[in-house]
């Protein structure tokens, strides 16, 4: 039996299982509690609610695509700012359909560059690669305050 995945727009009521994949999924990676990871999803879906997504499977949240717009170089900009598909659903192809939709929804709305931030040693690395992103020769530096 054919399982129900859809994608649609987040909204507030969605926060607390978004904020919850965002930790598991990122467990021993990225120190994210609830409360941050809550709060972060809280700003991304007060600046651009239109940019919010979740990822749906028989009832569930399964996963999230928030994102952000910017003009830049090349045009109009849409970043990934936060994905993650929970870890009982990851190597599923999930992850896969939602770089779809997205790429589909930029093009639909306007944007050129499709852009997102991704650590060079994750599995999902390879798939980004295979979907067409293609490496920059920027990257982020962080110092600790």
């Amino acid at each position: 039996m054919k399982q129900e995945f859809f994608i649609r727009k987040a909204n507030a009521g969605d926060l607390p299982g978004c904020a919850k994949i965002m930790v598991d999924a990122f467990k021993g990676r990225e120190s994210w509690t609830k409360k941050r990871a809550r709060a972060r999803l809280e700003e991304k879906i007060r600046e651009a609610p239109q940019l919010c997504f979740c990822l749906w499977l028989e009832g569930n949240i399964i996963g999230l695509m928030f994102c952000e717009q910017f003009d830049y170089v090349k045009g109009r900009y849409l970043w990934v700012a936060e994905f993650a598909i929970a870890p009982g659903e990851q190597g599923k192809g999930f992850g896969k359909q939602a770089l779809g939709f997205i790429e589909k929804f930029a093009k639909e709305n306007g944007f050129d560059v499709l852009y997102l931030a991704a650590n060079i040693k994750e599995k999902a690395f390879k798939i980004y690669e295979k979907m067409g992103f293609k490496k920059t020769n920027w990257f982020f530096m962080e110092k600790e305050l």
